[in-house]
């Protein structure tokens, strides 16, 4: 075998269990990290493959797992180790078994145009998976602990996820929370983010039987929701408060929590 052919071979089968195995455990891929796996698995492969220690391929997987899925309980890991020798096994017997029924030589090129085709497709399921998931994905509750940081000054609360509520901001195209101005200060907003360092501008957004109307946006330092880290997310200031809770959540903003 060419060693060309043998590399672009081992790059594409690689690259399609890597995606199954993603698929399967509906874990995200980054193309870094896929990238060093792939990289690492090809290198240890051809080495492997040059110096005639072929029993030790089998240990592959495992470097490149570990690569492209990091910090990961030993348990998960090993059920990715699974299904990537299943899929394996699956992929090989498919394809030879396609070659059988169709009648066709499966020579390397025909194999590798295969798994190129097979590439494709797999690529396109788990991006639709993806955005389906992202779609259907369930909010858990509707009220949470929400922290917000202007520098060193924290406002705390209680937010409602008001499923209706899809504003994005139309610079940015970030979801945006609501906050009352009274929680944030008493004094002009603008002064209050200008002592922080904090850029504001303003929004277009509308409500039912409405004008459009323009609302103050602005990027926190650091936002907490249940303790935990959410980015990219803007902060909307409303003259009037609510009642049973302290901020008005956008969806998309804790289906991440």
């Amino acid at each position: 075998m060419y060693l060309d052919l043998f590399i672009i071979q081992n790059l594409v089968y690689d690259y399609l269990i890597l995606n199954g195995v993603a698929i399967l455990t509906d874990e995200k891929l980054k193309l870094s990290r896929v990238s060093l796996g792939l990289l690492s698995s090809l290198g240890l492969s051809t080495l492997l493959f040059i110096m005639d220690f072929t029993m030790l391929v089998g240990l592959v997987p495992f470097v490149m797992l570990i690569l492209v899925f990091p910090k990961q309980h030993i348990k998960h890991f090993m059920t990715k180790v699974l299904y990537f020798y299943c899929l394996s096994l699956l992929l090989s017997g498919g394809i030879y078994t396609i070659s059988h029924f169709i009648k066709f030589d499966l020579t390397i090129i025909p194999y590798i145009c295969t798994l190129a085709a097979l590439a494709f497709v797999v690529t396109v399921a788990y991006v639709l998976k993806f955005r389906w998931l992202n779609d259907q994905q369930l909010i858990n509750q509707f009220v949470y602990e929400v922290r917000i940081y202007c520098g060193p000054y924290e406002i705390k609360g209680s937010g409602f996820v008001d499923t209706g509520n899809h504003l994005l901001d139309e610079k940015t195209q970030l979801p945006i929370m609501m906050v009352p101005k009274e929680m944030i200060s008493n004094q002009s907003i603008e002064l209050f983010l200008k002592k922080y360092r904090l850029s504001c501008w303003q929004t277009s957004y509308s409500v039912i039987n409405s004008q459009p109307q323009q609302l103050l946006v602005f990027k926190p330092t650091l936002l907490l929701v249940n303790g935990k880290v959410v980015r990219n997310v803007l902060v909307g200031v409303v003259e009037n408060s609510f009642h049973d809770y302290d901020f008005l959540l956008q969806p998309s903003i804790v289906r991440s929590i």
